[in-house]
């Protein structure tokens, strides 16, 4: 009787052993690395170091209100000031995601030099932030933008670099940010919006739609789940923004982040069981919270504003 070539075979053991070897290693890497320093940085938000020993509290998140409430007059260790400065960051990035937008749409409708643009907007991008950095950091350290800023800004001593500048520093972060995420996320946009069938469109033209009524009216409803998914993410990371700050100023001069406060205030930790590690492991937890909820709120909202399309 001859088997149908519709039959499911059944796999040999030598494929899956071959199967098991292809996932054993990422699965053991996620288990690691991922699900255990999770978990174990859970637990150490309620754990407290007495005396080497490790006791259950809630001291380590009185310490973080209380960091936050009261400040400090350090501004590289001012958690109320990283958190300004990671809401200012945050709000660039938002501003720069809706021009990404825009810039994105544009180049979808082939502009005058759209190839030319596309290569120079996304550049940057694949270079290393490492490098695009040490080339920032020099050009503010030449002799060239110092002596911009002090004669406009009509300045009465003479700037050694605006980013060691703590009434420029942050400017010159902000400056950076919006250089390198200028594209935001062109390829995602353009690969989006090359999915809508142009019979869709062509009938908007004939209809009399100009461009900006074509991009609110037509093409947004239709692309409206990656759009929510964007912003989603976007909310999600609000208290990672931080730019190139540990690059350009390792968080001096008033520049300082809520994730580069964190990384530093880690670095300090001389031994497994230092309080540092505890307290950043609750602040951590805070943070895991309320972006949590931030970005469940705001993709309910949007999913509930326009009702996705079918195509």
């Amino acid at each position: 009787m001859m088997r149908s070539p519709f039959t499911k075979k059944r796999n040999t053991w030598q494929e899956n052993l071959f199967i098991l070897s292809c996932v054993l290693i990422p699965v053991v890497n996620f288990l690691v690395f991922y699900v255990y320093v999770n978990f174990d940085s859970l637990l150490m938000a309620f754990q407290k170091p007495v005396n080497g020993s490790l006791i259950w509290t809630f001291d380590n998140f009185k310490w973080v209100f209380d960091k936050i409430v009261h400040g400090s007059s350090n501004p590289s260790d001012d958690l109320r000031l990283a958190f300004a400065n990671t809401f200012l960051t945050f709000l660039v990035q938002v501003a720069m995601f809706i021009v990404g937008l825009f810039v994105s749409y544009f180049l979808y409708k082939k502009i005058l030099g759209y190839r030319y643009f596309r290569i120079i907007f996304y550049l940057p991008s694949i270079i290393s932030s490492v490098v695009t950095s040490a080339f920032y950091v020099e050009l503010m350290n030449s002799d060239f933008v110092p002596k911009i800023l002090e004669t406009l800004y009509h300045l009465d001593y003479e700037m050694k670099s605006p980013l060691m500048d703590s009434t420029f520093a942050n400017r010159m972060v902000f400056l950076n940010l919006v250089w390198l995420s200028f594209p935001s996320n062109m390829i995602l946009w353009g690969g989006t919006f090359s999915r809508i069938p142009d019979s869709v469109l062509e009938s908007a033209r004939i209809d009399g739609a100009g461009w900006f009524r074509e991009l609110f009216q037509i093409i947004l409803p239709i692309v409206w789940p990656t759009f929510v998914i964007l912003v989603t993410t976007q909310f999600a990371s609000v208290f990672g923004a931080s730019g190139a700050v540990f690059l350009l100023t390792g968080g001096q001069y008033g520049t300082q982040t809520v994730s580069n406060w964190m990384y530093t205030y880690v670095q300090t930790a001389n031994s497994p069981m230092s309080a540092n590690l505890y307290r950043a492991a609750a602040l951590g937890l805070c943070l895991t919270v309320v972006s949590t909820g931030l970005a469940l709120g705001i993709r309910r909202f949007l999913n509930s504003r326009v009702e996705e399309v079918q195509f």
